[in-house]
């Protein structure tokens, strides 16, 4: 199955991110760009995607770092700010 996926921009998707995470939830793609860039595509998780996943797992995830500042470091990284 072939997806058709929506161009957007970093600052639209900053601004209409709720909206993005319900319209992905729905089965559409996005494609994300910053400084007219490809940067990172957003994907609908696949029913045998959602099946894989359980609240443990979510429980289980741990940042293995005493970093300060953790939040601006994973900004830095993922928006380059």
């Amino acid at each position: 199955m072939h997806h058709k996926h929506k161009a957007i921009g970093m600052k639209e998707l900053q601004h209409t991110l709720a909206q993005v995470a319900r319209e992905a939830s729905a089965g559409k793609s996005f494609v994300v760009f910053k400084h007219a860039r490809p940067a990172f595509r957003i994907e609908p998780i696949t029913q045998r995607e959602k099946n894989r996943y359980t609240l443990r797992d979510l429980n289980d995830i741990r940042f293995k770092t005493r970093a300060r500042n953790l939040s601006k470091k994973v900004d830095e990284i993922v928006y380059g700010i």
